[in-house]
């Protein structure tokens, strides 16, 4: 018997990835506590759809206008449908739609307008792509300071398998005409929500999608048919979406003047004067990553060997690398990037770390395959650059040097780990994102 836990002993402390999982999940059950008391689930009959075990508590955190996902609780880089996020504006509401009555409108600067019912666009050539969604929202200060857990600071965003047609199929057989340049993509939901799309993005990668991870889309991301757009914000990657203008500008919409213009401190008209990146269009989100091991809720049972894990990804393509630190951002050091690493994807990063039991301050930061670097507060400037031309100085003088707004929201996250092995937000100095925010769906 001796000899058995003496092996037990070595095997772990010698054991990385074992003692990781042990931390993740406590202490390993004892012989004779595996099971249910009393005795094993007897079922009879078919059984439709598959159950979880009643061990296993994963569930979304929210209300009937935003739900985030458990990023704490997953495992690698695709969220099941059930647990992805959602950000409904529409009071609560979600439309019942009939996809046998569901239809697709491509119109406007095209040579043949069609409409397209759901059992076309599924006759069609289809693919299956694997990308994140990240609300617009997403990391706001005000919300990180405050957030107890991971779910609660970065929770809006999600990785699944989407499935459908590319966008540049149904635009080849619609045939754009000479100077179109942008689509205008609209919803089925209570407000007709409507944003505009850049023609280049919608034939680079753009999707109409009606499956995720191998079902149908769920009702709250956009059942029967929604739009993904790889990289680019939340919003508008347009939900229950039924049609497509194709144009040729942009017609500034509600939600394209609040969510996807970058803003100086003097207003959203300020974008007109502008000529430099702080001030210009802004559909992709910021290169992030967070830790989600150990963070706020864990309890770390001692000193040792524990694997910190999390999650980065950027709407600039593809991740590089991710690099922790434990000691506040004084030293970094190289995390291992698990497979698949993909572009527009989640990446699950990992780092062996040899705790001493003396308090900690863990922080990870992304560098995309663009260069971008996530940047800690006192880095956004430097990184994001500012906007330097006569053309906005004149006018609005030192404002023009301040930075993008929504550049804020890719701070990196800080979590401190106290002697007894809790861990707490310490991201709670972060300065206040004053951003405008729309007011339909998005997610």
């Amino acid at each position: 018997m001796n000899s058995k836990k003496s092996g037990r002993r070595r095997f772990l402390k010698n054991s990385a990835a074992m003692v990781g999982m042990a931390a993740v999940g406590g202490a390993l059950p004892a012989s004779g506590q595996q099971g249910t008391p009393s005795g094993p689930i007897h079922y009879t009959g078919d059984r439709p759809i598959g159950e979880t075990s009643p061990y296993e508590k994963l569930a979304r955190a929210g209300n009937q206008s935003r739900s985030m996902t458990p990023l704490q609780d997953l495992h690698g880089i695709i969220t099941p449908s059930h647990l992805h996020f959602y950000m409904n504006h529409e009071r609560g509401y979600l439309p019942n739609i009939n996809p046998a009555e569901h239809t697709l409108t491509i119109f406007g600067m095209v040579d043949r307008p069609v409409v397209l019912t759901m059992a076309e666009l599924k006759r069609l050539p289809s693919v299956s792509r694997i990308h994140y969604l990240e609300c617009n929202a997403n990391g706001n200060p005000s919300v990180v300071k405050t957030a107890k857990t991971v779910q609660q600071a970065h929770g809006l965003t999600s990785c699944s398998e989407w499935t459908g047609v590319e966008m540049s199929l149904l635009l080849r057989e619609a045939g754009i005409r000479p100077g179109a340049k942008w689509l205008l993509c609209g919803s089925a939901d209570t407000s007709n929500h409507t944003s505009a799309v850049p023609i280049s993005k919608a034939m680079a990668d753009g999707l109409v999608v009606y499956g995720q991870n191998g079902e149908a889309l769920r009702l709250d991301n956009g059942y029967p048919l929604r739009l993904l757009l790889p990289g680019y914000g939340g919003r508008i990657n347009i939900k229950w979406l039924n049609r497509i203008k194709v144009v040729d500008q942009p017609y500034m919409t509600t939600q394209d003047r609040t969510s996807y213009m970058e803003h100086t401190p003097a207003g959203e008209g300020a974008f007109l004067l502008a000529e430099g990146k702080a001030l210009e269009w802004h559909f992709s989100m910021y290169a992030k990553s967070v830790i989600t091991y150990p963070t706020g809720g864990h309890q770390l049972p001692g000193p040792g060997r524990h694997e910190i894990s999390g999650l980065a990804w950027s709407g600039g393509g593809t991740v590089r690398k991710v690099e922790v630190s434990t000691d506040g951002g004084r030293t970094w050091n190289d995390a291992q990037l698990q497979s698949p690493v993909l572009p527009f994807a989640h990446t699950r990063f990992r780092y062996i770390w040899n705790w001493n039991g003396n308090e900690a301050v863990l922080m990870s930061r992304c560098t995309d395959d663009q260069g971008t670097v996530q940047p800690l507060p006192t880095e956004v400037a430097k990184n994001w650059d500012v906007d330097s031309s006569p053309s906005c100085t004149n006018v609005l003088g030192q404002d023009c040097y301040k930075v993008p707004r929504r550049a804020h929201r890719a701070y990196v996250m800080s979590w401190r780990v106290n002697r007894d092995g809790t861990v707490l937000n310490a991201s709670t100095d972060l300065p206040e994102d004053t951003s405008i925010e729309g007011g339909e769906h998005h997610g």
